[in-house]
């Protein structure tokens, strides 16, 4: 293989939202050997400039689903954001719901405070009714995500500056009835690609912005074919680009369709499932499938 494609959360990193020492070796050992790494995340591409220099790589960045293409040295190489007015009525729509939503710009992410306050409020009914260690992981992961400095609360979509590109939109619930309301609601759009990257959230960027498209890009760039590729994943915003490349891999611990679609699964993202996964190419072996331990992944 000449060009791996990985995804983040859930995948790359584990359950402390790190990545690995091994995942980090496995992936140095790749490059020094002539393969090309690509981080594809839902995340914004800042954010995971600094969860990469934390651990110790430097890849080139699929970002926001898709939405943009950086090289490992920073440069944009591709970017499509949505029209504008398209993503006003998605904000809007989540607005009127009240229903927390994140817009991913170059300048950071912005979020209404409204909506970030009912979002807490749901979270803490969570972990009256729910508590234990995966709950209250999420809780700090979140707290942790509202502290970046690239993080900004607004009144309402309305205050968004007009020069910033949107490039995705996250929603997220932990009312059951608000998902399905919403994911109904955008699948049935046209003008937006709809997507859901964890078990609480679904995701909006144009229509044309996939994981899988950007994967197709970047190997065009790197004059790749197709059939040299492979990617690994382990949940819906990642089926795109295990279609597309010539090899696709399924964590471990990812959603039963994911491996029931993926040509090969290798381990867990608590067991270095990606470092797993690249040492197997590197050596020529197969990927045998492994048994998947229940996890859970945190998709903000």
């Amino acid at each position: 293989m000449k060009l791996f494609a990985t995804d983040l959360d859930g995948t790359l990193l584990n359950r402390d939202s790190q990545i690995s020492r091994e995942n980090a070796e496995a992936i140095q050992k790749a490059q020094t050997s002539g393969m090309k790494v690509t981080i594809a995340t839902g995340r914004v591409y800042s954010d995971v400039v600094e969860i990469s220099r934390q651990g110790g790589i430097k890849t080139p960045i699929i970002g926001s689903n898709g939405a943009t293409i950086h090289d490992e040295n920073g440069e944009r190489l591709f970017h499509l954001p949505f029209e504008r007015e398209t993503a006003a009525s998605v904000m809007k729509w989540l607005e009127d719901q009240h229903i927390y939503y994140e817009a991913s710009t170059q300048m950071g992410i912005y979020a209404p405070i409204s909506s970030h306050e009912t979002m807490l409020a749901e979270l803490e009914r969570v972990l009256g009714s729910r508590p234990g260690e995966d709950v209250e992981r999420m809780i700090r992961s979140i707290k942790k995500h509202y502290n970046k400095k690239d993080y900004h609360r607004v009144t309402s979509h309305l205050e968004i500056p007009a020069d910033a590109f949107i490039y995705n939109i996250m929603a997220f619930s932990m009312n059951p009835d608000k998902l399905q309301l919403g994911r109904e609601y955008f699948s049935s759009r046209t003008d937006v690609a709809m997507v859901v990257s964890f078990e609480h959230n679904f995701e909006m960027q144009h229509p044309d912005v996939s994981k899988g498209n950007a994967l197709a890009k970047l190997a065009a760039h790197f004059n790749i074919a197709m059939k040299d590729t492979a990617a690994i994943g382990d949940n819906f915003n990642d089926v795109s680009m295990l279609q597309m490349a010539g090899l696709s891999i399924a964590m471990g611990n990812a959603e039963p369709e994911i491996r029931a679609l993926a040509k090969t699964i290798t381990l867990t993202n608590t067991e270095h499932g990606v470092a797993h996964a690249i040492h197997s190419l590197l050596e020529g072996k197969p990927i045998a499938p492994a048994q998947a331990e229940t996890t859970v992944t945190e998709g903000l």
